[in-house]
This record gives C-alpha cells, sequence and structure tokens, in this order.
C-alpha cells in the first residue's frame, strides 16, 4: 500500500518478513536521541528478536522509502484466553519523516489489519508531553483512558505522566 506524504515524499507499507529483519534493525539504529526521547532503548538486535518472537498473532508493518525503513508499527496480542482480541499497540518513524501523516497512516492502516484479524480492542501508553504522538492516536480514534502519573522517566532527569490510551475496534 504506496501513500504520499505531506512533503510529496512516497512511503510504501507492507507487513514484515524475515528478510526484512536487517532493514528495521538499521532504521532503528539509526534513530536521533530525539527520535527516542520517549522510547525504550536500546533497540538492539535481541530486542526485536523478541518482538519479532513475541507477537502473539499480532502485526508487524514496515513503512518503506528510498529503499529503507522509515516506520515501524506493531500490534502484539496476548496470548491468555481471558485476552482473547486484545492488542498492545509501538510505532516508530525515523526522524526525517515525523511531521508529514506517516503516523497517522501507519496507524490507521495497523488498526484495519487488526481488525481483520479479529482484535477486539488496541492499547497504548504513550508519554503525555508527547503531543505530536497523542493527537495521531486521536485521529485514529483512539481514546484517553487514563493517566499514569509520573510514570515515566525521561532523558531530563524528570518524571512524566503517561496517558493509557485504547480503541474498541
Amino acid at each position: 500500500m504506496d501513500y504520499r506524504l505531506k512533503d510529496g515524499v512516497m512511503v510504501s507499507l507492507r507487513e514484515f518478513n524475515a528478510e526484512d529483519f536487517d532493514d528495521m534493525l538499521a532504521m532503528f539504529q539509526s534513530l536521533n536521541e530525539k527520535a527516542l526521547q520517549y522510547g525504550l532503548p536500546p533497540y538492539d538486535r535481541p530486542r526485536l528478536e523478541r518482538w519479532v518472537s513475541g507477537l502473539g498473532g499480532g502485526v508487524l508493518l514496515l513503512a518503506w522509502s528510498r529503499s529503507k525503513v522509515v516506520g515501524v508499527a506493531m500490534i502484539f496480542g496476548r496470548v491468555h484466553p481471558r485476552f482473547k482480541g486484545v492488542g498492545e499497540f509501538v510505532i516508530y518513524l525515523h526522524q526525517d519523516y515525523h511531521n508529514q501523516g506517516l503516523g497517522t497512516f501507519l496507524t490507521k492502516t495497523i488498526l484495519e489489519q487488526a481488525r481483520g484479524r479479529q482484535f477486539h480492542r488496541v492499547g497504548l501508553e504513550v508519554v503525555s508531553d508527547n503531543t505530536g504522538a497523542v493527537r495521531a492516536y486521536e485521529k485514529a480514534g483512539f481514546v484517553v483512558e487514563g493517566r499514569l502519573r509520573d510514570a515515566f522517566y525521561g532523558d531530563d532527569e524528570r518524571y512524566h505522566d503517561q496517558l493509557v490510551m485504547g480503541i474498541i475496534l
């Protein structure tokens, strides 16, 4: 699936396959400090291998531009029967692709795929100061369900609130 960003650059989305692993790893290794300020590094080979192997029937989409991975979105399925159809959402965009509409497009697309795989609910947690991400999630239909006070210790050596957000598909 192709998408034209606000700046005119084309990106293509497709589901992850094993041959894409090194390209995905290269994207994570190229992220700058600002792109990672709300993340939980390190994003190394062992951690990404755990993610890929732990999808639990979920979805992993990659956004490609100019033969490079520029975005990664994942919905991890919960495997216990009590959590049937419930997933957790994670997204990362390369810093050169922020504020171009890619986050919203990638989020909406992965939610459509999750709906097709019989997911009922998808949740996420986001640092409340990450207003661009919060806006993108809200555009995709997520709603704030709660606030975790002082739950994220940032690079600025301060605590920040996290928002719990979710969407019923």
